[in-house]
């Protein structure tokens, strides 16, 4: 029964499931106590590591932030997803095998008759023809950044943030930016660099003084719409250092729609030659807490159409003043595109706001396609949001009672209308503990729990390092099937979103590429904060037992771990 095993990799991460068959169907391996996973770095002599697990058993008295080889603590799941830009950088191959442990949990051997094939997969950004994607590693909430403030006494999230702000090229602020921050500055880096090039950019928060500095060296070549950022009083201005710096030296227009709406947008358009050619979208504001404080996701298309569709609303917003006249509003009544790529796949956008129907509350006609979307999913959904509105999530929290795989990670939850309640499920917050789906995750920080986890707690990050904890608004649709769906863009997938602001809403279909590498990000972010809720939830239950939160002693492990439901996650997985 060697064990089979899948790898699914991005920029950062690799997604991984395995299973053990008997006569085709996944069964569980006599004596298994766990698996040991390696890594091979094959770009860099073919160094082996065995990755480590923080789990432990009981008897072995694990310290706060112990972890040990899974050769010794073995990982007793059947996925696991690795944050393999530790161990590789963009452009290497890795590869991974996974083995059985058998015996006593003090005398665990390898079944090597049982180990799967070694598995490789590449880390890089291109995710189909005309598609690169990024991410960034902006989880405050984590053992790396509880790890990092304990080691240079940073005992408050106040004291944390003092120490982001100093230099964002130290190691700390290169790691949370990861290659999302790369990215956004490489774009601004070669424009400053290439007298043919100019740069159209729609931002709605801007304070980054590097990122302000390379707009200032293209000069008359960046063409800038900066809004006011989300002020409660008409006049006031989140902006205005960052448009002092900028006065003068760039082609500025300031889109002051706040509180009114919000010009929310965050896209760049390049040009060559005064041609459109390529387009970033995505949910990352050009600031401190955007790239380095927040989950956040970034797009780029070499795409000419798309991208001339964007330049033609950059300079409808300049039209626009700083108002949301009739003619804005009405020309966003129905998608751009869709816009043919290479391979199969097409991209649509939609540029907000809306026209608003009075009989549908949840938005316009923006929502409702999204609605449609994925009530046609026929596999799974997976998302990550930050404020999402009635619509589309509980279209997306009802499939999953039908059989569809649904993972996913929001900042904040709506709690539905008198007249049409959301779907009872439990939410983590930082005051309370809340009855919530186990596959739906509210950011939650934890305290010290079964001698593991000491992270901020999610209050703390609230009051001290601003509001926003996952700030992406993705959805991806059946990435492993016949029609596989990227949401991405600025739009908060609200009616607010909707019918106020200016956003863009990017929908790419048949791209497997792309919809996987969102797929990875989505897993990584829900594994990252699954954990800690998990263990919140066991240490303030009333029936957690002393050995809560330990690694099971005996083989009957995989009893809970493969129902029948966990089975299907599997499948869905291409176990």
């Amino acid at each position: 029964m060697a064990v089979e095993l899948k790898c699914y990799a991005n920029c950062d991460d690799v997604f991984m499931v395995w299973c053990s068959k008997t006569d085709g169907k996944i069964s569980a391996i006599d004596g298994c106590l766990g698996f040991q996973i390696e890594v091979r770095n094959d770009s860099a002599g073919g160094v082996v590591e065995i990755l480590p697990n923080l789990k432990g058993f009981q008897a072995d008295v694990p310290k706060t932030g112990e972890t040990r080889p899974s050769s010794a603590w073995p990982f007793q799941t059947f996925s696991w997803t690795h944050h393999a830009i530790l161990h590789g950088a963009v452009g290497n191959q890795l590869s991974y095998r996974v083995t059985p442990m058998i015996g006593q949990p003090d005398q665990l051997k390898e079944d090597e008759a049982n180990a799967s094939p070694w598995v490789s997969v590449v880390l890089g950004a291109s995710a189909g023809p005309e598609a690169n994607a990024f991410f960034n590693r902006g989880v405050i909430l984590s053992q790396f950044v509880s790890r990092y403030a304990k080691q240079h006494g940073l005992d408050t999230t106040q004291a944390l943030k003092r120490d982001l702000t100093n230099d964002v090229t130290s190691p700390l602020m290169q790691f949370l930016s990861g290659e999302l921050g790369k990215a956004i500055r490489g774009i601004v880096d070669t424009v400053s660099k290439n007298a043919k090039l100019e740069i159209y950019c729609a931002l709605f928060e801007l304070d980054l003084n590097d990122l302000i500095e390379g707009l200032i060296a293209c000069g008359g070549r960046a063409h800038v719409i900066l809004a006011n950022g989300s002020v409660k009083t008409a006049g006031d201005d989140e902006n205005s250092k960052a448009a002092t710096q900028l006065e003068g030296k760039v082609d500025l227009h300031r889109r002051m729609t706040a509180p009114h709406g919000l010009a929310h947008n965050k896209f760049v358009v390049v040009c060559e030659d005064g041609q459109p050619t390529h387009v970033w979208t995505g949910s990352t504001n050009w600031t401190l807490t955007g790239l380095h404080t927040q989950i956040n996701n970034g797009i780029a298309l070499n795409s000419a159409e798309l991208a001339q569709a964007y330049f033609q609303h950059w300079h409808a917003l300049i039209e626009a003043g700083d108002a949301f006249p009739k003619t804005l509003v009405t020309g966003d009544d129905k998608p751009v595109g869709p816009f043919a790529f290479n391979g199969g796949s097409k991209a649509s956008v939609w540029f907000t706001p809306a026209p608003q129907s009075k009989a549908n509350h949840n938005g316009g006609a923006d929502i409702d396609t999204l609605v449609n979307l994925v009530s046609k999913a026929q596999h799974g959904i997976l998302f990550i949001m930050f404020m999402p509105g009635q619509e589309p999530l509980d279209t997306i929290l009802k499939a999953q009672p039908n059989g569809l795989y649904v993972r996913g990670v929001v900042s904040t939850l709506p709690m539905g209308t008198k007249d049409k309640p959301s779907p009872t499920f439990q939410i983590l917050t930082g005051e309370d503990f809340k009855t919530y789906a186990l596959d739906v995750v509210q950011p939650q920080g934890a305290e010290a729990v079964g001698s593991f986890v000491s992270t901020f707690t999610r209050q703390q990050f609230l009051n001290g390092m601003g509001f926003a904890i996952t700030h992406s608004k993705v959805i991806v649709i059946d990435p492993f099937g016949d029609h596989p769906v990227v949401v991405t863009g600025s739009h908060n997938l609200s009616a607010s979103a909707s019918g106020k602001n200016d956003e863009n809403l990017l929908i790419i279909e048949n791209c497997p590429e792309l919809a996987k590498a969102y797929a990875v990000n989505c897993m990584s972010v829900y594994g990252h904060y699954r954990w800690p809720a998990y263990q919140h939830d066991r240490s303030h239950a009333q029936a957690a037992g002393a050995d809560a939160g330990y690694l099971a002693t005996t083989p009957g492990w995989q009893t809970t771990a493969l129902t029948d439901q966990k089975v299907n996650d599997l499948r869905f997985w291409g176990a």
